[in-house]
């Protein structure tokens, strides 16, 4: 019996030393199964076909050939400023972008979202991240509000919780930024 307990200890301290380890945070995608997509300017954890390149280069993007980005959104405007002078293409670009917007900041307004679709021609989610990649809280695949990571308080986001229920089917509460919010934004 002390020989299966210890055996026990020694595996939860073990579970215990590897997430302290793993200061990574997951990638969430709106969509199942995850295309190839590359993540700019963040470290974060993901399945096979997430590749991470913090400090990006338009030849490593070529060789990844993604069919999705991620990033923040100077990572994304330098991408769409390459691709549309001619020194990058991205021809398997076909799945939603993810913008990650900072904790605390106003989500993107609607221009920001137009001037993407403008650019890349493919729909984009936002996220919003903390300064360590944490996921706060994400726009969910119907586009109506953002939902709470798991384990996130409201009082984590500048956002509104409105008291309709998301068209995604989600039971999770809906939020919003308040007129007030997007007018400062942009």
């Amino acid at each position: 019996m002390e020989q299966a307990l210890e055996a026990l200890r020694k595996a939860l301290d073990l579970a215990q030393r590897r997430r302290r380890q793993s200061d990574r945070h997951a990638i969430r995608y709106p969509f199942y199964p995850l295309p190839r997509v590359a993540v700019l300017g963040l470290e974060l954890e993901g399945p096979a076909g997430v590749r991470c390149l913090v400090d990006w280069t338009p030849e490593e993007l070529v060789r990844l050939r993604p069919q999705a980005l991620a990033g923040w959104w100077n990572d994304l405007a330098e991408v769409a400023r390459r691709v549309l002078a001619g020194e990058l293409e991205l021809p398997d670009l076909q799945f939603p972008i993810l913008v990650f917007s900072r904790a605390g900041s106003a989500p993107l307004p609607p221009r920001c979202h137009d001037l993407l679709w403008e650019w890349f021609r493919v729909p984009t989610f936002e996220q919003i991240r903390g300064s360590d990649g944490e996921l706060i809280a994400f726009e969910c695949a119907a586009r109506a509000g953002f939902h709470l990571a798991p384990g996130v308080e409201a009082e984590a986001v500048s956002l509104v919780r409105v008291p309709e229920s998301c068209p995604c089917g989600s039971s999770a509460p809906l939020y919003r930024a308040d007129a007030a919010l997007r007018a400062t934004a942009g």
